[in-house]
């Protein structure tokens, strides 16, 4: 498989348009807690927004330059409008010229990606360490062909997808298997014989010294 040598620089685009939040425009905040807290946005009134934002294009990558370590990375692609993200994110706009958007994605949380940038961070003081967005720009990376590049992309997104449906399923049968054991262990209300709830159809609780 041949690849190509590129610089980070040659495939995406800073985007650093900085906006002033306004008092009674409701906006969609991208931020590292709302990344943290299942990569849901903030829905807020600018009147809660402290400081200049950057916008945040329809279709980008969010790449952290703090703590890069923890790879908060966010994939945006949506044509909602007031869309704002934390100036500790690096906005990108692909090339898709030359990259796919996917395939990029995995690979710039990939840990080659990481662990270089890691030891570029600036203005390292205690836990709080950034990355100098020339460095960032300047890595090197090879990419195979466009099309190879689509058949990795989807195939990661396709294993995301399943894992992440998975996780939900998980989740709501525990929250199912709980709500049967408080139903039934908690509230005494397990199918009595007629298959009604036992307590609140009149069943008596009587103490077992078994």
């Amino acid at each position: 498989m041949e690849l190509k040598k590129y610089k980070l620089g040659e495939i995406v685009k800073l985007h650093t348009i900085t906006i002033s939040p306004n008092s009674g425009t409701i906006y969609k905040l991208y931020s590292l807690p709302s990344f943290d807290n299942g990569m849901q946005c903030e829905i807020v009134d600018g009147n809660y927004i402290q400081s200049n934002k950057f916008s945040v294009p329809n279709k980008c990558i969010l790449f952290n330059k703090l703590n890069v370590r923890f790879k908060r990375v966010w994939r945006i692609s949506n044509v909602d409008t007031n869309k704002l993200c934390s100036t500790e994110f690096l906005p990108l706009i692909v090339d898709e010229n030359i990259a796919d958007y996917q395939y990029l994605y995995y690979l710039l949380i990939s840990d080659g990606i990481t662990n270089y940038l890691c030891g570029q961070n600036t203005n390292t003081s205690g836990s709080h360490k950034r990355i100098d967005p020339n460095d960032f720009l300047n890595i090197n990376v090879f990419l195979p062909s466009k099309s190879t590049q689509k058949q990795i992309g989807k195939l990661l997104s396709d294993i995301d997808n399943k894992i992440n449906l998975n996780h939900a399923l998980n989740q709501n049968l525990e929250a199912m298997a709980k709500q049967l054991y408080d139903y039934w262990f908690v509230q005494f209300n397990f199918p009595n014989e007629e298959g009604k709830p036992y307590k609140s159809s009149g069943g008596k609780i009587v103490w077992n010294d078994k």
